[in-house]
């Protein structure tokens, strides 16, 4: 069994791999959700399973760029839930698993991970899915809500919060996925792809902390290895 946990926007998604066909999800969004409902839905999947953290093969994280708050919560809750155990964590790109969650279901397109920032900005990435792969076409950044308007061309997908702060006047084949587009489910899918389980970062729980860009690194700064 696999466990998947999603915290860096005002999603709380948590997904149970049982086999490889059935995955479960338990999922809330909004303000304070994490820390109320993350150990519950991790808690309520593993006994719906009838299981315990020991029958895990693997706790799947996205570690970031998002909200501070989430990302936090998220990794003390792994720490915790880890803690003396041999289970393995690896995290994942979370602007990568927003459009992971979208490859299969569309053709071959240009899609936008995007996450609502502070003042004018969001946390972006580009990625390219050509039918077969998702591949990045940037890195993870923070940019100028203009610039990333400029920067999206016209029949591109975007998935992920923030997205009624984008305008396009002249751009009207372009595609907005919200909040529905952010799950643990991702995650798992991921993990199960040849092409992007490559993506994952095996972490030692007790050390692991998650990438938060700060606005000190607007305009086109990398986040952190």
């Amino acid at each position: 069994m696999i466990l998947a946990i999603e915290t860096s926007t005002p999603v709380c998604s948590v997904a149970l791999q049982a086999t490889r066909r059935t995955v479960w999800e338990k999922r809330i969004e909004g303000r304070g959700v994490h820390s109320e409902r993350l150990f519950t839905f991790t808690d309520e999947l593993l006994r719906r399973a009838g299981s315990n953290v020991e029958g895990l093969e693997a706790v799947l994280f996205s570690r970031g760029p998002g909200s501070y708050t989430g990302l936090r919560i998220g990794a003390s809750a792994v720490k915790g839930l880890l803690f003396r155990q041999s289970v393995p964590l690896y995290t994942f790109p979370t602007l990568y698993s927003f459009a992971a969650g979208l490859d299969s279901g569309i053709e071959s397109r240009e899609i936008w991970g995007v996450i609502d920032a502070r003042r004018t900005h969001l946390y972006c990435q580009k990625f390219r899915w050509d039918g077969i792969k998702l591949t990045p076409e940037s890195d993870a950044l923070i940019k100028e809500i203009s610039e990333i308007e400029a920067d999206i061309n016209d029949g591109a997908v975007i998935v992920g919060t923030g997205l009624e702060r984008l305008t396009f006047e002249n751009k009207r084949s372009i595609t907005k996925i919200g909040t529905e587009g952010i799950s643990a489910k991702n995650l798992v899918r991921a993990f199960n792809s040849d092409h992007l389980r490559q993506q994952f970062r095996k972490e030692a729980p007790e050390s692991f902390t998650p990438e938060y860009i700060e606005m000190g690194q607007v305009n086109n700064s990398k986040i952190r290895d």
